[in-house]
């Protein structure tokens, strides 16, 4: 009979005690659901590079090469426009990243892969010669960076 009455107060002292430990694990799951609500926002921003400041160096040296190529095409030196269309043709705002293919947005890499087709249209239209089409595709080129700036710039 003692045994009985050991084992009826352990079970009227621990039902409540893990009950209430249940319930406050369910307020710690919520409270923790709500902070990683909180900081998505900020997370979805900062996704397309793992280090802003080696992103921003690499940019400026895109912005470097188109600026560059701009004042190519007012001149039209054939060779510097050329020069510079392949440099761009050949920088990566993907790589810049620093992040695998698979782990950014699908526009982004939609973004990156016009970017790289505008490109080398600058540069076939430089091997043509033809200032009119070299003026489209130049258009065209700044059109790709516009529409990801547009998306994924932060506004200062």
């Amino acid at each position: 009979m003692k045994g009985f009455w050991i084992i009826a107060i352990m079970i009227i002292v621990l039902v409540p005690l893990f009950m209430f430990s249940r319930e406050n694990s369910k307020e710690k799951v919520e409270k923790r659901r709500e902070e990683v609500r909180m900081t998505v926002p900020d997370i979805v921003e900062n996704t397309i590079y793992e280090s802003a400041s080696k992103f921003r160096m690499h940019m400026k040296s895109l912005d470097e090469y188109d600026d560059a190529l701009a004042e190519s095409i007012e001149s039209q030196n054939w060779n510097d426009i050329s020069k510079y269309a392949m440099l761009l043709k050949n920088t990566s705002p993907l790589l810049f990243t620093g992040k695998k293919k698979v782990e950014l947005p699908k526009d982004f890499i939609i973004f990156d892969t016009s970017f790289h087709f505008q490109s080398l249209a600058v540069v076939e239209a430089a091997e043509s010669r033809e200032m009119v089409s070299l003026n489209i595709e130049y258009e065209k080129l700044q059109q790709t960076c516009d529409d990801c700036h547009e998306k994924y710039k932060k506004k200062d």
